[in-house]
């Protein structure tokens, strides 16, 4: 495998990450984060809508891992659900956020990239979303 798709990403992870795939034409981000928020999800999609650079909407599916064991606040739920609903059309993102509250507790972090329909680039790490 060609060490140059194996690196460590010290900074700039949100843009990396989470901007420039967008940019290559990826149009699903599928994560699996430990911990997450309302308040990042809203800054992804707005960053998207917001950038300099004309991004296409994207599709993003988050879940989120931990709430089988720490639970999850009714706040950061209906966060959740207004994020859903404030950004649910075809000219910002399809937001979809779902909970593991059976079997084990994920702790993972995993961005996965797909461009269409197929895994394009992924990124792991310590980073919730």
């Amino acid at each position: 495998m060609n060490n140059e798709q194996n690196i460590l990403i010290f900074d700039d992870f949100k843009r990396i990450a989470l901007l420039d795939p967008i940019k290559q034409g990826a149009g699903h981000l599928k994560i699996i984060s430990g911990y997450a928020t309302p308040t990042m999800a809203s800054w992804h999609i707005k960053e998207i809508a917001e950038s300099e650079e004309t991004l296409n909407p994207i599709e993003i599916t988050l879940i989120v891992g931990m709430c089988l064991f720490d639970g999850i606040s009714r706040a950061t739920h209906e966060g959740f659900k207004d994020v859903v609903y404030r950004n649910n059309d075809s000219q910002k993102a399809i937001f979809t956020c779902l909970y593991v509250i059976a079997g084990a507790p994920v702790h993972s972090k995993l961005y996965l990239w797909e461009r269409e329909g197929s895994p394009f680039r992924a990124f792991m790490g310590s980073a919730n979303y």
